[in-house]
C-alpha cells in the first residue's frame, strides 16, 4: 500500500512538472512572438515612469497573465504605443529604441534580459496585485488585460549603460544642445509680468512667483533625466544683474538707434542653444472638486528665434485637495517629452550638419571720415568688399542681402558652422569679429560690434 501511495505521488508530481513545463513552453513561445498590445492607461505615474495597459494573448489565461510585465517592458523598448482617442489626457509614447534591427543585433543580450527572472523584472511592477482587470475570450485563446507601471527612465539608463541604447552625446555626435526653460510670453501677460516696453519681465516673475520656480525646477528635471544640459533662469538673471550694464546706445547714419534689449542681454549671458518657453493654466473640473492642468511648450532656437519644437496637452484631473503644481505639470507633460526631445534633437542635428543662420547688419557712424558703403577702396565699393567677405566665410556661400544702401546693409540667413576650428560655438558676435579684423588690417577701418542676442549683430563702421 505504501508503495502504491509513493507511486501515485510520483505520478502526480511528474504530471504537475509536465504541466508547468508545457505552460512555460507556451509562455516562451508567445514571448518569442511577442503577442501583445500596449495602450496608455489612466493613473498618476511616478516620476520617470509610464502607466500602461498591456494585453497579452495565450490559450492559457495564467500564461497570459504571467507574461504581462515582460510584454510591457518589451513594448516600451521596441514598439511604444499610440495615444488614446483623448490624446491630450493619454498621449502616446515612442519606443526607446527606434532601430528595427536592434533586437536582432543584440539578440543574445535581450534573450538573457527577458529570460525568467531576468533583468526586465527590475523595471516593471504589476498593479492590482497582478490580477487582470479585463479577460476576453477570443476564439480558443484568452486576451488578458493588466495595468502595469514601467520605470522608463531607469530602463533607459540601463540600456545606455549596457551599450544597447546610444547616449545623448553619442546621438548628437558629441554636442548636445543646452536648454533654458523660461515662462512663455502669454503666461507673463496673464500674470502681469510685462515691462513698460511690452516685453516679458523675467526678473519680476522669478522673484514674486514661487509657482514659476517650482514649475521650472520640475521641467528642468524632466530634461535633465533625458541628458540635456541646462541653464537655470534664476541663476542667469542674477549673473546678468551683477554685470555692469554697458552703454550700447549709438546712432547710425540713417538715424536709427541700436540697442540690445534685456532679453537679448540674457541670451548673451546664458548662451543656451534652445529656449523652452513654458506656460500652463489650471482648469476646474467636476464642479470645482477636481482640477486639471493644461500646458504649452515651445522650443525656440536662441539664435534665430524660430520655433523648432512644440507640445500641448492636458493632464488627467485630480481632486482639488490633492492638487500640487509640480506633480500635475509632470503628469501632463511626461507623455509628450519623448516627442518634444526628438524635435529638439532633429533640429540640432540639422544645425550641426548644415550650419546655423545669423542676421548681420552693417551701419556707418556719422563721423566716419572714410565716406560710406559706396566709397571706393582699391577700386571696389566698400559694400561690395563686405558682401564678398561674407560670401567667402559662409557655408556654401549661403546668405541673402535684404538691404543695401550707402548707409546700411542687412544680410539675412547668413549660414555659418556651429563651431569654429577651435571647437568653440560661433555666435553672431564671434563670427563678425572676422570681418572686423579684415577691415581693420586690410583697409585701416575701425568698427564697433553691437549684439542683439546670439544670432544677430551689427558692425558699426567708423569708430570703436
Amino acid at each position: 500500500m505504501k508503495r502504491y501511495y509513493l507511486l501515485t505521488l510520483l505520478l502526480a508530481l511528474t504530471a504537475t512538472m509536465w504541466a508547468q513545463a508545457v505552460a512555460k513552453a507556451k509562455a516562451d513561445k508567445d514571448t518569442r512572438h511577442w503577442r501583445y498590445e500596449l495602450q496608455p492607461a489612466v493613473g498618476q505615474a511616478p516620476q520617470g515612469c509610464a502607466i500602461v495597459r498591456v494585453w497579452s494573448y495565450s490559450k492559457n489565461a495564467n500564461v497570459a497573465t504571467s507574461q504581462a510585465g515582460k510584454n510591457a517592458v518589451h513594448g516600451i523598448i521596441f514598439t511604444g504605443y499610440a495615444p488614446s482617442n483623448d490624446s491630450k489626457r493619454l498621449p502616446g509614447r515612442k519606443p526607446l529604441i527606434d532601430d528595427p534591427d536592434a533586437e536582432e543585433r543584440f539578440a543574445t543580450y535581450f534573450e538573457k534580459f527577458f529570460e525568467d527572472g531576468g533583468l526586465y523584472q527590475r523595471y516593471v511592477s504589476l498593479m492590482g496585485n497582478g490580477v487582470p482587470d479585463q479577460v476576453v475570450k477570443v476564439g480558443k485563446e484568452y486576451k488578458i488585460g493588466l495595468i502595469v507601471t514601467v520605470m522608463v527612465d531607469e530602463l533607459r539608463q540601463r540600456l545606455e549603460q549596457d551599450g544597447v541604447l546610444k547616449k545623448m552625446d553619442e546621438i548628437m555626435e558629441g554636442k548636445v544642445p543646452t536648454l533654458m526653460v523660461v515662462p512663455s510670453d502669454q503666461w507673463c501677460k496673464q500674470n502681469g509680468f510685462i515691462t513698460a516696453e511690452g516685453q516679458p519681465d523675467y526678473m519680476a516673475a522669478v522673484t514674486t512667483s514661487p509657482e514659476l520656480l517650482q514649475a521650472i525646477a520640475q521641467v528642468n528635471t524632466l530634461f535633465a533625466d533625458r541628458g540635456f544640459p541646462l541653464k537655470n533662469l534664476e541663476s542667469q538673471l542674477k549673473t546678468l544683474k551683477a554685470q555692469r550694464a554697458e552703454d550700447v546706445m549709438t546712432t547710425s547714419k540713417s538715424g536709427a538707434d541700436i540697442l540690445e534689449s534685456p532679453i537679448d542681454q540674457l541670451k548673451n549671458v546664458a548662451h543656451a542653444d534652445i529656449w523652452v518657453k513654458m506656460g500652463w493654466t489650471i482648469n476646474s473640473v467636476a464642479g470645482g472638486s477636481q482640477q486639471s492642468l493644461s500646458f504649452v511648450l515651445q522650443g525656440l532656437d536662441a539664435y534665430s528665434d524660430k520655433q523648432v519644437a512644440g507640445a500641448t496637452g492636458t493632464g488627467q484631473p485630480v481632486y482639488t485637495s490633492q492638487a500640487q503644481l509640480p506633480i500635475m505639470l509632470e503628469s501632463a507633460i511626461l507623455g509628450h517629452m519623448n516627442s518634444f526631445a526628438d524635435q529638439l534633437i532633429a533640429h540640432f542635428t540639422d544645425v550641426q550638419r548644415n550650419g546655423r543662420e545669423l542676421v548681420i547688419r552693417i551701419r556707418v557712424f556719422d563721423d566716419f571720415d572714410g565716406g560710406d558703403l559706396e566709397s571706393d577702396y582699391d577700386g571696389e565699393e566698400l559694400g561690395v568688399i563686405i558682401e564678398e567677405w561674407i560670401a567667402d566665410n559662409t557655408l556654401r556661400g549661403k546668405f541673402n542681402t535684404s538691404v543695401a544702401t550707402a548707409n546700411q546693409m542687412t544680410f539675412e540667413n547668413v549660414t555659418v558652422p556651429m563651431q569654429n576650428d577651435r571647437g568653440r560655438d560661433l555666435d553672431a558676435r564671434t563670427w563678425l569679429r572676422g570681418l572686423q579684423r579684415f577691415l581693420q588690417q586690410r583697409y585701416g577701418i575701425e568698427s564697433k560690434i553691437m549684439t542683439q542676442g546670439l544670432g544677430a549683430a551689427t558692425l558699426v563702421i567708423g569708430g570703436k
